[in-house]
């Protein structure tokens, strides 16, 4: 990111150029700031590419403390071949609201830094599939979106009814969403929803309504080519960091069954009606419910998957693929500890028993209850370097520990509480290795399946 004198927008510094690609070809070079495109300086890589997509393209360059004369790319049709430092130019554009179930709100002290920016940034949403509120988004930057078609987004409605969504957002005046959606929808912009389900608040009444609302918005109700594409239904996550916060409820188990029960009727009434279920249950509440997790189709592609709807679905299926590579027989003696959160401990057994059959595997399961964060909080993402090394001296470790890749940074492979992957291993004495959180990939790095034994 670079920024000028105040905080002001000065361009994008480029990390990386691919070679003979029309930047590499107009002289564009790695450290280079693209301060203009077209005369239109850049708010971020994506108002670079939107502007860079002519067949010739303008560039103002500064190189150093050098503003170079103007380049020209020619891209005919090619992608500029050009990466940046960041994504963002002028910083991640900040969250106002001051919603009563902010997870940041009710975060531990301590904590790695970049978890206490409270983002809610319509371009995250378009790259990342990050949930945004549209509360914050000015009219220019809605003008933009529909001028470079950012579609889909993934919006945090919570509730249609103004006065409840404004209260979930902790504003002192109603916040209606379904003029907006229905506006984007216009513009041919397409919207997956979230709806954070508080009891007593935004359930019942409220979430009928919220739903027969978003409906009206999907394109086989409206006629129009885009809108409301699903609905995810997540319930609230509560940690014990809440002192002087809203006091909410947390979904229990029949709790949790009677939502299920709402969404068995709900979903195919909407099948009925759009030819889609179009409204998805994250999978904590068949956990919390303690129901089986439905089938593949049940599903539809998936629409909501990075919301936690039908992950365990995809760990399940992947297990029974894996079921059917293994060996008979490891090559080598296995000794070691899985490690996991205590939400997925069933799912992570069932892949523990399944590698446990190959004869000259021993695995032990540790499920690590989340201390640091406390309340309601039991994924697998947001466990801590100290709670997991707590869980493992208390219990025990026998061999190399295996842990699901999700609980460390993706730069630099750092737990949420800077506990590094090192130190984790200095402190249980043993070797720590991160894998992705599915059957085949740990099978596959302990060389238990018939592919990786042949290599």
């Amino acid at each position: 990111m670079s920024r000028g004198p105040g905080g002001g927008v000065r361009g994008l510094r480029v990390s990386a150029v691919e070679p003979n690609s029309p930047a590499d070809r107009a002289g564009v070079r790695p450290g280079d700031v693209i301060r203009a495109v077209n005369g239109q300086v850049p708010a971020d890589e994506l108002d670079f590419r939107f502007h860079a997509s002519e067949d010739a393209v303008a560039l103002t360059i500064e190189r150093g403390d050098t503003e170079m004369p103007a380049l020209t790319m020619l891209t005919r049709g090619e992608p500029p071949g050009v990466s940046f430092e960041d994504l963002l130019a002028d910083g991640v554009h900040r969250c106002n609201n001051r919603c009563v179930f902010c997870f940041i709100h009710q975060m531990p002290r301590r904590m790695r830094r970049s978890l206490y920016v409270m983002d809610d940034d319509f371009r995250l949403s378009f790259v990342h599939g990050n949930y945004v509120t549209l509360t914050n988004l000015t009219a220019a930057e809605r003008t933009r979106v529909v001028e470079q078609r950012l579609s889909p987004l993934y919006v945090s409605v919570h509730a249609s009814d103004p006065a409840v969504r404004g209260r979930l957002l902790g504003s002192a005046v109603p916040e209606p969403v379904i003029p907006i959606l229905a506006e984007l929808a216009a513009a041919r912009i397409d919207v997956h929803a979230q709806v954070v389900l508080c009891p007593g608040l935004n359930d019942g009444s409220v979430l009928e309504r919220t739903l027969n609302d978003l409906a009206a918005l999907h394109p086989s109700a409206s006629g129009m080519k885009s809108g409301v594409l699903s609905v995810a239904i997540v319930p609230v996550g509560l940690t014990r960091h809440r002192e002087r916060l809203a006091k909410l409820t947390p979904p229990d188990d029949r709790y949790a069954a009677a939502i299920l029960r709402w969404h068995r009727r709900r979903g195919s009434e909407m099948r009925r009606t759009l030819g889609t279920r179009f409204v998805w249950l994250s999978d904590e509440w068949y956990y919390l419910a303690h129901a089986r997790v439905p089938s593949r189709r049940h599903y539809e592609g998936f629409p909501q998957l990075d919301d936690g709807v039908g992950t365990t679905r995809l760990f399940l299926d992947d297990l029974e693929r894996t079921r059917k590579r293994l060996q008979k027989r490891s090559e080598r003696s296995i000794t070691g500890t899985l490690v996991t959160g205590e939400l997925a401990r069933g799912v992570v057994g069932d892949l523990r028993d399944a590698l446990n059959a190959v004869e000259g595997v021993q695995l032990d399961l540790v499920v690590v209850p989340n201390r640091r964060f406390g309340g309601t909080i039991s994924v697998a993402g947001l466990l801590t370097g100290a709670d997991i090394a707590e869980a493992l001296a208390r219990t025990g470790v026998r061999g190399k520990v295996w842990l699901p890749a999700v609980c460390l940074s993706k730069e630099g492979g750092v737990f949420l509480d800077d506990v590094t992957l090192g130190e984790l291993e200095a402190r249980t004495r043993c070797e720590v290795e991160p894998v992705h959180p599915f059957p085949s990939a740990l099978a596959s790095a302990m060389g238990l399946t018939r592919e990786t034994a042949m290599r």
